[in-house]
């Protein structure tokens, strides 16, 4: 793991830090965006969080999130999570654990921020897209809003890797052969995580799912739509034609 990234160029008031883990013992790197007013008044700010894709780092998405942080009154952190080859959930080294347990208590503890659920949020890509939605739902009292762009739901799925590039006309073979496998009702998979917790999701998460048809990723996308509407579980589903895996186009 690349534990420290920093970008050859930032946007305007985004700047490259590190914390230290206990956890792994080392310095982390994180980019984070400050408003404008930060330093001249001693307002608290809500806090967004942003999660990077597969293989990508703290310094991947700082250009292309650019438009949805530039001149907003939100703090908003890019947590670098390189070894994140499970989807965000603890392996070898324990991304989920850094993030959840060290780095949202760091910003809190060195920034002015709104330190509740209500002024926290977090977002992701790809992986980091599904890793967001996994966070938002299985830590309620953190997070009260998810965007996902273009996720990669099938590190969550019992299905396994049957989803990318599927076609969508396979949604619906592949939605019921979810349901029925053996491991998707386990502590650690996502299903269980979003039914064991739906009457808290439907009472105060916002949730929005950015999809592209033509990625490759548009089935499992779909197949996370039905299974939050079987749920009666409010969210904002929209799928945007020809823009591609591109995390620019589909902002």
């Amino acid at each position: 793991m690349n534990f420290s990234n920093p970008p050859e160029t930032t946007p305007r008031n985004v700047t490259h830090k590190t914390f230290y883990s206990k956890l792994i013992k080392e310095e982390i790197g994180y980019n984070i965006y400050l408003p404008q007013d930060y330093a001249e008044d001693d307002e608290a700010y809500p806090v967004s969080y942003h999660l990077h894709g597969w293989k990508g780092c703290e310094s991947t998405n700082i250009w292309a999130m650019e438009p949805t942080y530039q001149g907003k009154r939100v703090i908003t952190v890019f947590a670098n999570a390189t070894s994140s080859d499970n989807g965000y959930i603890d392996g070898e080294i324990p991304v989920e654990s850094v993030i959840i347990n060290e780095l949202i208590p760091h910003i809190d503890g060195a920034y002015r921020t709104v330190p509740t659920r209500e002024g926290r949020s977090v977002s992701g890509f790809s992986m980091g897209g599904a890793g967001a939605f996994y966070y938002a739902v299985k830590y309620l009292d953190l997070f009260g809003s998810v965007t996902v762009y273009d996720g990669t739901f099938h590190h969550f799925m019992e299905i396994g890797k049957k989803t990318p590039f599927a076609p969508i006309e396979e949604t619906d073979a592949l939605y019921d052969e979810m349901l029925r496998g053996l491991r998707h009702n386990e502590q650690d998979r996502i299903l269980h995580t979003i039914k064991q917790n739906a009457d808290r999701i439907r009472g105060g998460l916002r949730i929005k799912i950015h999809a592209a048809s033509d990625a490759g990723l548009i089935c499992e996308n779909e197949i996370m739509h039905r299974y939050l509407d079987s749920l009666d579980i409010p969210h904002e589903y929209k799928v945007f034609e020809g823009v591609g895996h591109d995390l620019g186009k589909l902002i």
